[in-house]
């Protein structure tokens, strides 16, 4: 069973995805096609390449990301003022942050293998690898990837048994970086969206950023209205107003779910959630059973990672959160997003389907 579970899984989050955009999006349906069997593909490799090569081939993965990264910086096409996007042939492009994740996850890992104890060094060490992407995404600027980035890594931190002055240390670093982010980092929309959603609006604020408040106010109020508007059962494929006369911004990638919600419904909506959660206590139940604490470590950065873009991204379409661009995992339109985590969960099953073997590492 649990060789084939992901596949299933991952094969229901492809028909819904595929059927969703040749509803909304009929000729953005072939690209996408494509994606989703080149990540089956990548899926394969990984699941079939040991957990242990994966964890050689880190420091190499982590130095072209980083590499990448950088370059974008320089030379990277720009998309809604984002510089994230590689230009390949044939039209396509591919964004290297959507590797972050993985890859510093399975570099932290690999890193870890001759440590025995969470010394200060080590902490500095971790925070060093975790800050090197973390900044080179943030100067894209790509504000929603950074968050799902490092509340993903924040799991290393959380399960390496910090004391008390390591983590007050660390609590401090935060404070002063959100600190900093929100004086240097962030754009003027940036800290309009979180202002506006926790209701900090002052008189002159308001008069000042008016039409990038009025734009945030409006996508949320067009996505919530394609939800309410699908009801119990939906109003069909490719019935959906919102979504299909373009009332609804992105409609394809950040508020994908409010069309799906509006052409399925609740009972759709319903489905799509009960398969996260099912993706989700799967990795959970794996990730405890799991002896090995590198294997255990990988699959609850995953957990996590899926977990916070699904939160995200659901509560800013319900306009439960702010809008801060996070797609949705395998449902939004993407190629990069789609091959990243097809990745990601292949390094996850070939950790699950070795779970009865003896565990190679050993963690402090």
């Amino acid at each position: 069973m649990r060789k084939y579970f992901l596949l299933v899984v991952l094969g229901l989050f492809t028909i819904i995805s595929l059927t969703t955009l040749r509803s909304i999006v009929p000729d953005l349906l072939y690209k996408q096609a494509l994606s989703f069997a080149l990540a089956f593909l990548v899926f394969f490799l990984a699941w079939k390449t040991p957990f242990t090569f994966h964890l050689q081939m880190s420091k190499w993965l982590y130095l072209l990301l980083n590499l990448l990264l950088l370059f974008l910086l320089i030379y990277g096409s720009v998309t809604r003022g984002i510089s994230a996007w590689l230009v390949l042939p044939f039209g396509f492009k591919f964004q290297p942050s959507q590797l972050a994740v993985p890859v510093v996850a399975l570099y932290l890992l690999n890193f870890f293998r001759s440590e025995k104890q969470f010394t200060w060094f080590l902490l500095l060490k971790t925070l060093l690898i975790v800050a090197l992407p973390s900044v080179l995404i943030l100067a894209q600027p790509d504000f929603g990837t950074a968050l799902v980035f490092m509340a993903a890594m924040a799991i290393f931190l959380f399960f390496n048994r910090l004391n008390l002055k390591q983590s007050f240390a660390l609590l401090t670093l935060i404070l002063v970086g959100v600190l900093f982010l929100w004086t240097l980092v962030f754009k003027d929309y940036q800290k309009n969206r979180l202002l506006g959603f926790l209701h900090l609006y002052q008189t002159q604020t308001v008069v000042q950023s008016g039409a990038q408040e009025s734009s945030s106010a409006y996508n949320a109020r067009q996505a919530l209205i394609a939800v309410g508007s699908g009801q119990f059962w939906g109003r069909g494929l490719g019935q959906g107003v919102q979504s299909h006369l373009r009332f609804l911004p992105e409609r394809q990638t950040d508020f994908i779910f409010a069309s799906f919600s509006e052409e399925w419904g609740f009972v759709g909506a319903f489905f799509l959630l009960a398969l996260y959660f099912v993706l989700l206590a799967y990795l959970f139940y794996f990730a405890i059973k799991a002896e090995d604490f590198g294997q255990k470590l990988y699959l609850l950065v995953l957990f996590m990672m899926f977990l916070t873009q699904i939160l995200i991204n659901i509560g800013m379409n319900l306009a439960i959160l702010p809008i801060t661009g996070i797609t949705l995992p395998f449902l939004s339109y993407g190629g990069s997003s789609v091959i990243s985590l097809f990745f990601a969960l292949g390094v996850a099953q070939s950790i699950i389907a070795s779970l009865k073997k003896k565990a190679i590492h050993s963690f402090y």
